[in-house]
């Protein structure tokens, strides 16, 4: 089996205490993972609880080495609900972070273009952006 390089992207919405369903319904999309403050962490030898709540939506590990193929989707998906967000977001205190994953294939590489479109939602949402980086032999 040959590895390829995948790239992740995760919107997240979290914060101290906020209604989940709430958020889902605003945004119509539902989340890939979602947990609330308190929550056991799940696969976690020792009995971790979730110090935040938080709402994700990821598309994963897409076989491309264009991050621009991932953050357009975002963009068509989120690009309306943008306002709703983010009065959501202030209303209620939480943070907004897109997190970037690359799993990149030794001696490849990864083309990160941030687009007008992608950074525009960015910064109307005040958004933090994470990128990690694992290099697979």
């Amino acid at each position: 089996m040959v590895a390829k390089t995948h790239i992740k992207l995760i919107f997240s919405i979290y914060g101290d205490v906020f209604n989940l369903n709430e958020f889902t319904e605003l945004v119509g999309i539902s989340p890939t993972a979602c947990w609330n403050k308190g929550d056991l962490i799940k696969n976690n030898k020792k009995e971790k609880k979730r110090l935040e709540s938080a709402w994700e939506y990821s598309i994963n590990n897409i076989d491309t080495i264009y991050f621009e193929e991932i953050s357009d989707e975002y963009v068509k998906l989120f690009i309306d609900k943008v306002d709703k967000i983010l009065v959501f977001s202030e209303n209620n205190k939480l943070t907004i972070k897109f997190d970037i994953v690359l799993e990149i294939v030794k001696d490849n590489g990864v083309v990160m273009s941030f687009n007008r479109n992608f950074l525009a939602i960015v910064n109307k949402l005040d958004a933090e952006i994470e990128v990690d980086t694992y290099i697979l032999d």
